[in-house]
């Protein structure tokens, strides 16, 4: 129970920063309300961090440095909690290191989902908000491959891009941290 309770609050705080790396990589108003949840929610961690690690152009590093630590940390967390029956080595803490990259990927494919499925709804509801925009600059490079689905006013492009950060949301991530643990039990 507290190993889930840990992992879901470094989800949320994982998908809060690649919100936050993803909209101000696409331009969304700093004022706007959105912007001002992910940059509440997460400055306590990425602002300390941005002075170890620079923005590089328009990518802010220190958001994705912030994901990984949080990942690491709750494995970590885990990994205290069943020490009881475990002994920590060098080859466990290297798994930490591979499991937190695989979450980090995990949490951006969540940040992309819902975000698809908000500028979905906007574009139903909404001809112009700000977030639209910055969404539609955000999609618009990884939906390109498949503009050939688009079908007069309909665009059904981000299926594709759906339908990928679907499968690796439900084959890719469990199967590689099954992966990992089967290399751990191995050894």
């Amino acid at each position: 129970m507290l190993s889930k309770l840990i992992f879901l609050c470094a989800d949320a705080v994982a998908i809060l920063c690649w919100g936050r790396l993803l909209l101000q990589w696409g331009k969304l108003p700093f004022l706007h309300p959105l912007a001002q949840f992910c940059l509440k929610g997460t400055d306590w961690l990425v602002r300390p961090l941005r002075k170890i690690v620079p923005p590089i152009g328009r990518w802010d590093t220190a958001c994705i440095l912030a994901v990984f630590i949080v990942y690491y940390l709750a494995t970590i967390l885990n990994l205290l909690n069943d020490l009881s029956q475990l002994q920590l080595n060098v080859r466990m803490l290297a798994a930490n290191i591979l499991i937190s990259l695989i979450l980090a990927l995990k949490a951006l494919c969540y940040a992309l989902f819902l975000g698809l499925f908000v500028r979905i709804f906007l574009s139903f509801t909404q001809t112009y908000s700000p977030l639209l925009a910055t969404l539609q600059r955000i999609y618009q490079p990884l939906t390109r491959p498949f503009s050939f689905l688009r079908l007069g006013q309909y665009d059904f492009s981000a299926t594709i891009l759906l339908l990928f950060v679907y499968l690796t949301i439900e084959w890719f991530v469990p199967y590689a941290i099954n992966q990992i643990t089967l290399w751990l039990l191995i050894s």
